[in-house]
């Protein structure tokens, strides 16, 4: 009997540490930090939703990017629609395989999801600071 009880109690650690009961993982794992940006991303194709987060980059590492509305978007997802509003910038893009990003005032922001096809996507900048512009990069 101690046994059982020893391995219930096990298996019931185990489950919480891999992400807890019935495959689902802490609302806590999935939020980001108070200085990161969010995406919420949805696909015009077939729906499909996508939200991610994101760390300030150095700005060494800003030089790679493409304005949404820009000309030169060889290589890129193809953005247009681009605004501000706020904290948000909002924009659409196409393409086969391009990643986002959202300028704020305290720096770049890049999203690191792999997007295909076309996409709509709203880029919220941390608490505190504004939206100034985005696109795609990579």
């Amino acid at each position: 009997m101690r046994i059982r009880n020893s391995l219930v109690a096990f298996g019931a650690a185990v489950l919480m540490a891999f992400g807890g009961f019935g495959g689902l993982a802490s609302p806590a794992a999935a939020e980001p930090g108070p200085g990161d940006a969010v995406s919420q991303s949805t696909s015009v194709d077939d729906g499909r939703t996508d939200t991610g987060s994101a760390v300030v980059t150095p700005p060494a590492a800003t030089d790679n990017g493409q304005r949404a509305s820009s000309a030169s978007e060889r290589g890129l997802g193809r953005c247009w629609n681009g605004r501000v509003s706020g904290r948000d910038f909002f924009m659409t893009c196409s393409g086969n395989g391009y990643k986002v990003y959202v300028d704020c005032t305290n720096g770049r922001y890049k999203f690191n999801t792999l997007f295909y096809g076309t996409w709509n996507h709203r880029l919220t900048c941390p608490v505190g600071t504004s939206a100034v512009w985005g696109g795609s990069w990579e």
